[in-house]
Order: structure tokens, then sequence, then C-alpha cells
């Protein structure tokens, strides 16, 4: 049965840093959509942000972690409607930030752009005031459903919108009309 599983949920591809691994539960699809259509998108992957980056041992563990909470609320159908970062995912985002953009944060220049950004940017997070990157304003499960993006982990027969018994029964009265 653990085998069965591990090969149906596609656990494998957890361990890559392959974004199409974050829509196997379909449940980030639109975040997936938003970030596509990001400029992160050619210099971020979602572990780029959503993972820490201080060692492989910490990264994995996270991963695992953070896995087993979101494959345990999505098998007991308790997702929320609008998806937030819990609180150890906000620190390792918010030190991701500030990994990738250390120049803009520490930059003496910055401060005629905006005077107050060194005294505000330890009090709130970077999306507070970045609040579209890289996933835009769209938030909730059903706000970028009709988007149909491809999603190379299944084949095309898969992404058709027509269910397979409602093909077959329109195949039927094709082939045998009244």
């Amino acid at each position: 049965m653990g085998i069965f599983l591990l090969d149906f949920s596609n656990a494998a591809s957890y361990l890559s840093d392959d974004p199409q691994a974050c829509v196997n539960c379909h449940l980030m699809t639109p975040q997936y959509i938003t970030w596509t259509h990001s400029s992160h998108r050619e210099v971020a992957d979602c572990n780029g942000c959503h993972v820490p980056h201080n060692n492989v041992a910490n990264k994995y563990f996270f991963k695992a972690k953070d896995g087993l909470y979101h494959a345990t609320i999505f098998t007991m159908r308790a997702e929320p409607q609008v998806i937030r970062a819990r609180q150890p995912s906000v620190e390792v985002i918010q030190n991701n930030c500030i990994r990738c953009h250390q120049d803009q944060v520490t930059d003496a220049k910055m401060e005629t752009f905006v005077v107050d950004h060194t005294a505000n940017r330890t009090d709130r997070t970077c999306w507070e005031c970045h609040r579209d990157v890289p996933h835009g304003r769209v938030r909730s499960l059903s706000a970028v459903g009709a988007q149909i993006e491809p999603i190379k982990e299944y084949s095309p027969e898969d992404l058709s919108v027509i269910p397979s018994w409602l093909e077959e029964s329109m195949n039927s009265q094709k082939s045998n009309p009244k």
C-alpha cells in the first residue's frame, strides 16, 4: 500500500526543484500560473523562495515537514479557500527575499528613493509592500482556474476538459445514431 501511495502521489518529484511538482495536488495551480507569468520565473523556482538555503539537510527537512503538512490537509479535505504561508514559511520566504535582493536591501542610495525603507524593512515582510511579487493579486482556488496551463507531468490525453465517461458516451451516440 505504501509503494502504491508513493507512486500515486508522485512523491519522487518532490525531491527535485521542478516547479511542476508543486501542482501535483492541484491546489497550487493559481500560485503556479501566476508565478509562470511573473518576472521571478526566470530567476527563481518555488524552492528558491519557499525552502531554506542555509544547508542541504535543513532544505530537505523543511520540505518533508511542510510537504507532510500539505499532504495531510489535502487528504483530509481541510484546505483553506485562500492559501497563506504559515509562520515558519513566512520566515523562510523573508530570508530568501533578503538573500536574493541583498544589494537592494542594503544599498545606501536606496534611501533617497524610499526614506523609511531601512527602518521598516525589519518590521514588515517584503511582500507587505511588494504584494504582487511573484504571485500577483490572485490568491483564491477559483480565481485563475479558467486559465489552462500545460503541465508536463501529464500527457495531452490527461489534459482533456471532457471527462472520459462523457467522451465515450458521445462517441457511442455518434456511432449508433437513433
